[in-house]
């Protein structure tokens, strides 16, 4: 890698470097190939490597919770580390592995980081992190006190924990700090596509309560970007998106598409029921639940948030709603999830 990027030097080019966690997932497939394409030279790191790999992105097998497989595959003065791997998990059965991923892992990283002499360390965190324990709607603010440390939720309280580890090292390297709302978006594999199903095949049992920001994955990717390149250091950058309450949002999927949604809005304490039992019957089966006291928390987290200082300070654009459903709609066409 460094005979490569010395070659490119000695011909006269500038290319920035970048080594990225969770390039195999959604968002982080979508910034890789970003990356790429704007003559960026990415470096990814995967624990296997991929069988349909990203054009122009080099990967590299290691792993968060591995320091040595990280020290071998991180150049020095590596120009900015993305970190978006995260163990999402909503079932408390794999919290110990959650945290030791998001805490843990976050921390070799960083290490790393410091010891490669890293110029730049961007953390993708989550719009979690403000807490999701609010009662009523609540409009978000970066200037707003974040509360997700205190959260019973183990998925917000390690990205809180992580996030807040990673502005202690701001004083000896640059770092940034992106916070994304629920990203949507086409080639989503194990995010959003699940709603999807349910609302095509009318399968859904009920209409979530809770609101939100539903981003492009496309804006975020783009807006990850514009943090590193132009995001304060310490600071965090709401990349949110079209801000819609559940019942709106499945509303408008279902005017794009021409779809129909049976389902209603049932109480949530049935509801609430309906997830510590899927929880408990979990144990016996030892398959992940559908539903879990965790999820429904989230889910019923009714939100709104500004990005305006991401928009000011960064120049991160929100595409119309319809379009990004526009896009979806063939990509799943293509897939055959979808009819024509």
């Amino acid at each position: 890698m460094a005979c490569y990027t010395g070659l490119v030097s000695l011909l006269g080019f500038e290319m920035k470097t970048a080594f990225l966690t969770g390039a195999t997932g959604f968002l982080g497939g979508h910034l890789a190939q970003l990356l790429a394409n704007q003559d960026w030279h990415v470096t990814a790191l995967s624990r296997s490597i991929p069988k349909n790999p990203l054009q122009g992105v080099n990967y590299v097998t290691g792993d968060v919770l591995d320091s040595p497989s990280l020290q071998r595959s991180m150049e020095t003065s590596v120009d900015s580390v993305f970190h978006l791997a995260s163990d999402t998990n909503t079932w408390r059965k794999h919290n110990p592995r959650q945290t030791a991923i998001n805490i843990q892992g976050t921390q070799n990283l960083m290490d790393v980081a410091l010891a490669k002499q890293a110029k730049s360390f961007l953390y993708v965190s989550s719009i979690v992190t403000w807490g999701v324990d609010h009662p009523g709607l609540v409009h978000t603010h970066e200037q707003d006190a974040q509360h997700g440390l205190q959260s019973w939720v183990n998925y917000v309280k390690t990205k809180s924990q992580a996030e807040r580890m990673v502005k202690k090292v701001a004083d000896r390297m640059r770092v940034v700090i992106a916070n994304p709302t629920h990203i949507i978006g086409p080639a989503d594999q194990h995010n959003w596509i699940r709603l999807f199903k349910l609302i095509i095949k009318n399968d859904l049992p009920t209409i979530p309560q809770g609101a939100g920001s539903f981003a492009d994955v496309r804006d975020v990717a783009n807006g990850i970007i514009q943090v590193h390149e132009k995001g304060e250091n310490g600071d965090n950058y709401i990349l949110g998106g079209n801000n819609l309450s559940f019942p709106e949002f499945i509303e408008a999927v279902c005017q794009a598409w021409n779809l129909t949604v049976d389902a209603k809005v049932l109480p949530k304490p049935l509801i609430k029921v309906f997830a510590h039992l899927q929880s408990w019957l979990a144990y016996l089966t030892g398959k992940t639940p559908d539903i879990t006291p965790e999820s429904l928390q989230l889910i019923s987290h009714q939100y709104a948030v500004s990005s305006d200082k991401a928009k000011q300070q960064l120049g991160y654009t929100i595409r119309p709603l319809n379009d990004s459903l526009a896009d979806i709609q063939k990509d799943l066409i293509q897939r055959q999830i979808l009819k024509p």
